[in-house]
């Protein structure tokens, strides 16, 4: 994986992708937010009550939890990737891929001439594309998942399971990110070339692999499961939301490419390995079935 979507999906990831809610156990929904109170305490006979201090009927609250919100619904599905995908997707080989993903590391014979190629690609970029991509570069720091619920049309009451598989990308992603960069611990091109100087930043954690790449990557594979005629649009999104990052000149193409890397190996683990993802993907296309039948005139008596 801030995105102020009225849609309970919150990330604030400080990776970068997030969903504008922030991670903590809130998930509140935006109709039922914050509405300040003036409690009156009673300050004589004829004054109105404080509030109603009577409690209902047990059957009209027992059982009662309301709807979960999508993000935290996404940490049950979560335990299974972590339970059923391990310790596999910490053990992903990126070594002798086509294009090279780790020609970069001090080892390698040619590593500087690898470095700097990437570097003057993303001097190229800065001179040529940064300025008139910026709004979009910045968006996407915090609110990347938007764009692909804009594609989509999604919304909450007819794609909530949809929902919930965006978060569990976006939480998905968030790990094995984290993991790949401590085990790389790649400099960013920024303190390799501080001329590329980007417009904010970088954020503060190792380059390698992307996580925007990464969490991208998830979102369009687990939702062309979801949904297969959208396949080629998906992955042009999770493309261009990556190669935004090196247009910020935050990424090196290298890292791109890890990262739609790791996130083909972890969805090829859930599908193989685990039962309740794959089973969300399911459902979620029911509810997509569900949704584009044609329904009835719900006012057909109106001229």
């Amino acid at each position: 994986m801030g995105m102020g979507m009225g849609m309970g999906m919150g990330m604030g990831m400080g990776m970068g992708m997030g969903m504008g809610m922030g991670m903590a156990f809130g998930a509140t929904p935006p109709e039922l937010g914050f509405r300040p109170l003036t409690l009156q305490y009673e300050l004589g006979p004829n004054s109105d009550p404080s509030f109603p201090d009577k409690s209902l009927p047990t059957a009209d609250w027992q059982g009662r939890v309301g709807p979960w919100d999508p993000d935290v619904l996404s940490l049950l599905f979560l335990t299974e990737f972590m339970e059923k995908c391990g310790p596999g997707w910490k053990s992903i080989n990126l070594a002798g891929q086509t294009p090279d993903l780790l020609g970069w590391q001090p080892s390698k014979k040619n590593f500087v001439k690898f470095v700097n190629a990437e570097i003057r690609h993303l001097q190229q970029l800065m001179q040529t594309d940064r300025e008139r991509y910026m709004n979009e570069i910045v968006f996407q720091h915090d609110n990347a998942p938007g764009y692909w619920v804009n594609m989509l049309d999604i919304n909450n009451r007819s794609h909530f399971k949809t929902l919930v598989i965006i978060n569990l990308a976006v939480r998905i992603g968030q790990i094995v990110a984290a993991h790949y960069k401590k085990f790389y611990s790649r400099p960013r091109a920024s303190f390799v070339c501080p001329g590329l100087l980007p417009a904010f930043g970088p954020p503060a954690h190792a380059s390698f692999p992307s996580g925007h790449s990464l969490q991208s990557w998830l979102m369009s594979l687990f939702l062309a499961e979801v949904l297969p005629d959208y396949k080629e649009q998906l992955e042009w999104l999770a493309r261009r939301v990556a190669f935004n990052r090196e247009r910020a000149g935050l990424h090196y193409p290298s890292d791109s490419a890890a990262g739609e890397f790791i996130a083909r190996a972890c969805t090829d683990m859930i599908k193989h390995q685990c039962h309740e993802i794959p089973k969300l993907f399911q459902d979620a296309q029911t509810e997509w079935n569900l949704s584009t039948a044609p329904a009835s005139d719900p006012f057909p008596n109106f001229p």
